[in-house]
């Protein structure tokens, strides 16, 4: 098994786990509060990884625009999906909400190219026929 279909599952079970607890504590707590103590444990867990593995700090403008830019996204839709679960139901939630796979699968084929096994090549090719 490879270490992306690795990784894939770990984040999928971490992020089920994630889910729940967030629908548990939006029970307790305004869901924008919520959000705040989820990052500051996220920002904790990201950075302590970062040491861990003692890699160089790698400083790109480019890079680091698209990370911020990518990271008001995740917050903005955050805040939007611990608003959802403070409203109602945790499966309604995070089944609408889980679609962000479909639009982020189009987005990569589109505009990154991105495509599995036999399909890139017939892709190219008729790319390259144009």
């Amino acid at each position: 098994m490879s270490k992306t279909v690795i990784f894939a599952f770990g984040s999928m079970a971490l992020y089920a786990g994630w889910a729940f607890l967030a629908k548990v504590a939006t029970k307790s707590l305004p869901a924008e509060q919520a959000v705040i103590y989820t990052y500051v444990a996220g920002l904790t867990a990201a950075a302590s990884y970062l040491l861990w593995r003692g890699g160089p700090v790698v400083v790109s403008t480019r890079g680091i625009g698209f990370a911020l830019a990518g990271g008001l996204f995740l917050g903005l839709g955050t805040i939007s999906y611990y608003l959802a679960l403070s409203q109602g139901s945790a499966a309604v939630a995070t089944s609408i909400s889980g679609m962000y796979l479909l639009g982020t699968t189009l987005l990569a084929v589109v505009f990154l190219e991105e495509f599995s096994g036999r399909s890139k090549s017939r892709v190219s090719r008729w790319r390259s026929a144009r």
